[in-house]
């Protein structure tokens, strides 16, 4: 490990106040600042990050047109956000102790599945690699079942798109400002861009998902009684930390 990156993981608070479960070299860029705008904006892969980050872009005051078109077309989710890394230790401090905290969180059962169907079904490299396991011999993709069970024989920590929620966050959860959920976003980002940016902000949602998976309406296809077990004894700290049901139905 590099001493540079270890320095940080030690002395930056927006860093080392993480739950540690995942490397925090990995969670490091997932983890959005402003400096302008004063919030740190803790993305969860597969809980809608995309939607949230580009909605954000649309409406920070403190970003101009023409950045906002160079953004939009090359296509990328981070924009003219920064890291704790690069903000350096004391800017890292005055956020952690000063700025608006927040994130995005989805349903368990839906978050997995759509892990599974964007990085393990389309074959998306590196994510996969972080099964910690080779492809099949005869080079088909391995089954949800499959999927499940190497998240159990210790993946599940590997890749960000499917570690807990609750292992990307801070350990004292109460340190966030706010806890948005994927499945009322259209309350609950409103209210978070009018909480940043002021009164009357929103006009709309500015959705940016190119690798939407529609797992939400596949449950009944994936999910039998085993799945729905295995699913919850992996996740079971985000189904208590963020109020989801045991039922894949409700």
């Amino acid at each position: 490990m590099h001493a540079t990156r270890l320095f940080s993981e030690w002395f930056n608070p927006l860093l080392s106040h993480l739950d540690g479960r995942v490397q925090k070299h990995r969670v490091n860029p997932r983890i959005l600042v402003s400096t302008s705008q004063r919030f740190v904006f803790y993305r969860i892969p597969k809980a809608g990050h995309s939607t949230v980050g580009n909605t954000l872009l649309r409406y920070d005051p403190s970003i101009t047109d023409e950045q906002r078109e160079a953004v939009q077309a090359s296509g990328d989710k981070i924009g003219v956000y920064r890291h704790p890394r690069e903000i350096g230790l004391r800017r890292s401090r005055e956020a952690w102790r000063n700025y608006f905290l927040f994130t995005f969180v989805r349903n368990p059962f839906q978050r997995t599945l759509s892990a599974y169907l964007d990085k393990i079904m389309r074959d998306r490299p590196p994510a996969a690699k972080n099964l910690g396991a080779s492809p099949a011999q005869d080079g088909s993709t391995p089954s949800f079942f499959d999927f499940l069970e190497r998240l159990e024989n210790e993946a599940l920590y590997r890749g960000p798109h499917w570690a807990p929620q609750v292992s990307l966050l801070p350990r004292d959860r109460g340190r966030l400002d706010f806890t948005g959920h994927l499945e009322h976003i259209d309350r609950d980002l409103p209210a978070l861009v009018q909480r940043l940016f002021g009164d009357g902000s929103l006009v709309e949602i500015h959705n940016w998902d190119p690798h939407r998976t529609g797992s939400a309406s596949k449950l009944a296809e994936y999910y039998d009684g085993a799945a729905v077990d295995r699913v919850r004894s992996l996740y079971r700290e985000d189904f208590d930390a963020f109020g989801y049901s045991l039922d894949p139905s409700d």
